[in-house]
């Protein structure tokens, strides 16, 4: 839990998301605390890296973008081995699907309730990446998804139960508006922050190399 409430103050400060309330104890829960559990656990499921990490890095992201995929596929994991597994930075994961993509706001559904569902947020971030021609070009994308939540453990009905009763909508939209208040126009775009202060924004889709230079600097 540490982690997730240093990611959402860290996202107050980037990208103006409000805080959720800690979920009540199961047995007093209300369908609005209930809510607020969920959220909870999709919050935490997209955050990575130590809690007491000095630099917070917020992936803006799309998952029909192929630029986005780009950068998972190809730059992201040298990255995560250097600076996320070590502790070093702590990433964060901001949902803005776009107009022009109408399969990327399921495609976020489908990550963020494999998080809620089996804590597998990242393990679908990456597989709907690798995957994103197959299920971007087929007739039925939602059961590409159900089948990638499925070969990666999810249990399949708090997944189904997520997905057919829209309960990461909410956070998909406070994603889209604060990113769009913090100026953000296109995917993927990358806010660097140490403490309160932003103190790199990366677009686009950039190399290993540029990312040590950045990440280095604001570890400084």
């Amino acid at each position: 839990m540490p982690h997730v409430v240093r990611a959402r103050a860290a996202l107050l400060a980037a990208l103006a998301i409000p805080l959720l309330v800690p979920a009540a104890p199961a047995a007093a829960q209300t369908p609005a605390a209930n809510a607020d559990a969920v959220l909870q656990r999709a919050l935490e499921s997209r955050t990575k890296g130590d809690a007491d990490a000095r630099v917070v890095v917020f992936e803006i992201a799309d998952f029909q973008c192929p630029y986005c995929a780009s950068f998972s596929r190809t730059v992201a994991p040298a990255v995560d081995q250097k600076y996320v597994t070590t502790g070093k930075v702590q990433w964060v994961f901001v949902n803005m699907p776009l107009h022009t993509h109408p399969l990327a706001w399921h495609a976020a559904e489908a990550a963020l309730c494999a998080g809620v569902a089996g804590d597998r947020f990242w393990a679908m971030h990456d597989r709907l990446f690798e995957e994103q021609q197959a299920w971007g070009r087929g007739s039925n994308p939602g059961s590409k998804f159900d089948e990638y939540a499925r070969g990666l453990g999810v249990p399949m009905k708090e997944y189904r139960a997520c997905v057919d009763g829209d309960q990461v909508a909410t956070l998909i939209l406070q994603d889209v508006g604060s990113a769009v208040g913090a100026g953000v126009t296109g995917t993927p775009t990358f806010i660097v922050m140490k403490g309160q202060e932003v103190v790199e924004r990366l677009v686009g889709v950039h190399s290993a190399e540029d990312w040590s230079r950045v990440l280095d600097e604001a570890l400084r």
